[in-house]
């Protein structure tokens, strides 16, 4: 028996293992050890979770403060016609770094790969807010998207191993409170920076926090024991980075999977934007972006099947579990109407009732207050109630299939927002909240501690594209029933001025701005029509969940605990003909 890091900070016990290749595609919790893992406790777990709350606190707003700036951005540096690439190029890599970063962090440790996402995304804060071309900021931003996919990235890979398995659904409930605040501050704090000061701080005043967020990390995050622990810090540092290490890193699978995601969001953020849909531009892209998904689940299959040195940076053999390929599925589609709506609803918001920007963030209110609540009340009842995950993964998604079909019965006139789409709003939260939350609890409790943090990664990153999908088809379907409703109604500059900005709705004559206003609100009912069979998809895919003995949280404590595993009598996941064993 030996003392085992799965990270710098994730600290626990586990057997000796044969190699490897052993571990690859093992997809059941680690088995039961005569030493008590260690976690974090006191002080010293406060001080990291304030570190760790800021970093994403601040990595998370840089998604929602920029987008009310960017008219002040574009002005003060010329850059009107490329000013959404702002935000694009964060999104670009910010998606496509994701896995990336997890499967780094097991070969260089977590904390080293949590320090580098919050160097990058700090320095590359300051950089953006010295920018002094439109150019110039967008490549800046898109090394801050760099830093802040680590830092999502990080964190999940690193919050298992500071609390216990059973406190895992509390933790990340506290951990995910920084999404709803940062949603609601966004807005607020981009619109009050560029009606009252320079838009740079927007970016700059991520420079103190960010600074404080890595002192506490790099303090009280616990490093990787090497080899010989009172060895000097170069040697330490010589060993991280040796020839031997390097030669795991899977180059063309890293390359070959952000090539392909970055180019897939390149040409659904840009379809029907900045290109034509069938464009070369467009195309070439989803075709190249095709070509590489096929190069990365060959070269993953590849070594996952060869005693090769490099090591997979997501191993295929993983989704031969029933479970995790339905959660991966229940994820994608669940991302299908959480990331839209997200737009849609500040959008509708101010195309149909003429609210301000910020005015119209708020309106998304409902579902960001009561999507945390779900989330937190997840970790108390798979925690302190022992309900098993499955169970409010399948419930969750009924509930935001629910809430995403109400939606559809939105009025399509009046002169501000219904209560009743408040309500729809509350009802999706809590169902996007159970649903999201509650598959990365499951996600811990049927993995190895080898693979938990690509698969974590791999969760989020294809929600992520399961999001940008959808808001590309809704953007499509929005335009395209624009276009024929308005014909007659209003010009074609009319209609491109009012794309650019929805205000300019109101400088129209009252009848023709009703006549907008009724078309706008037609359009985001069928998006929600689309979203709503979405919804329904993951709520099928979710049935997939179904065992008759599901896992709890309880369940796998015990097992994993030699003076209470033989004498629990809870079940655990690792059915033989439903979890592959490992090879």
């Amino acid at each position: 028996m030996e003392k085992a890091h799965t990270g710098d900070g994730d600290i626990t016990s586990e057997p000796a293992t044969g190699g490897p290749d052993a571990e690859r595609n093992n997809v059941s919790s680690a088995p039961a050890s005569a030493e008590k893992p260690e976690y974090m406790k006191g002080l010293s777990l406060y001080m990291l979770t304030a570190g760790i709350w800021i970093a994403l606190f601040l990595s998370t707003l840089e998604t929602t403060i920029v987008s009310t700036s960017l008219v002040a951005i574009a002005g003060s540096l010329s850059g009107f016609e490329n000013r959404n690439w702002v935000v694009t190029a964060y999104f670009l890599t910010y998606t496509g770094f994701l896995v990336i970063y997890a499967k780094l962090a097991s070969i260089f440790g977590s904390k080293t790969m949590f320090l580098l996402a919050l160097i990058l995304f700090t320095v590359f804060s300051i950089a953006c807010g010295s920018a002094r071309s439109m150019t110039q900021l967008i490549i800046l931003r898109a090394f801050q998207g760099m830093g802040g996919s680590g830092i999502y990235s990080m964190v999940l890979v690193i919050a298992p191993g500071l609390v216990p398995q059973a406190e895992y659904g509390k933790y990340i409930g506290i951990i995910s409170s920084v999404f709803a605040l940062a949603s609601i501050v966004g807005p607020l704090v981009g619109g009050a920076i560029s009606t009252t000061t320079t838009w740079r701080w927007v970016f700059l005043l991520n420079g103190p926090p960010g600074a404080a967020s890595i002192l506490l990390v790099a303090i009280f995050l616990p490093a990787s024991k090497v080899e010989h622990s009172n060895s000097s810090f170069a040697t330490r540092l010589r060993a991280k980075f040796s020839r031997k290490t390097t030669q795991r890193v899977d180059i063309l699978g890293a390359f070959s999977l952000l090539a392909a995601s970055v180019l897939l969001v390149f040409a659904l953020e840009s379809g029907g934007t900045q290109y034509e849909w069938d464009s070369a531009a467009i195309i070439s892209t989803i075709v190249l972006s095709g070509l590489l998904w096929i190069v990365f689940i060959a070269r993953e299959m590849y070594l996952e099947h060869t005693k090769a040195t490099q090591e997979p940076i997501f191993p295929m053999g993983l989704l031969k579990n029933r479970f995790l390929a339905s959660m991966m599925f229940t994820t994608f589609f669940i991302g299908f109407p959480f990331v839209t709506i997200l737009f849609t609803i500040p959008q509708q918001a101010q195309a149909v009732y003429g609210l301000s920007a910020i005015k119209a963030s708020l309106s998304v209110l409902p579902l960001l207050l009561t999507s945390p609540a779900a989330t937190a009340a997840s970790g108390v009842l798979t925690s302190t109630f022992n309900i098993p995950p499955t169970y409010l993964i399948i419930a969750g998604a009924a509930i935001q299939f629910i809430g995403v079909g109400l939606a559809i019965k939105i009025p399509l006139t009046g002169d501000d927002i219904s209560a009743q789409q408040y309500g729809f709003e509350a009802v999706m939260g809590v169902g996007f909240g159970l649903t999201l939350s509650t598959v990365l609890t499951l996600g811990q409790l049927i993995v190895s501690k080898e693979n938990a943090g690509v698969v974590m990664g791999a969760l989020t990153q294809i929600r992520v594209l399961g999001g940008t999908i959808a808001l590309a088809i809704c953007s499509a379907i929005l335009s395209n029933h624009l276009k024929e409703s308005l014909a007659g109604v209003i010009t074609a500059e009319e209609l491109e001025d009012i794309s650019e900005t929805l205000a300019s709705i109101s400088s129209l004559a009252s009848e023709r701005a009703a006549e907008v206003k009724y078309a706008f609100a037609v359009g985001y009912r069928k998006q929600f029509q689309l979203l709503t069979g979405f919804s329904g998809a993951a709520f099928l895919a979710s049935l997939f969940l179904i065992s008759r003995h599901p896992v709890t949280v309880r369940g796998v404590v015990s097992k994993n605990t030699p003076s209470s595993s033989s004498d629990s009598n809870e079940s655990t996941l690792r059915a033989p003909s439903e979890t592959p064993q490992a090879t």
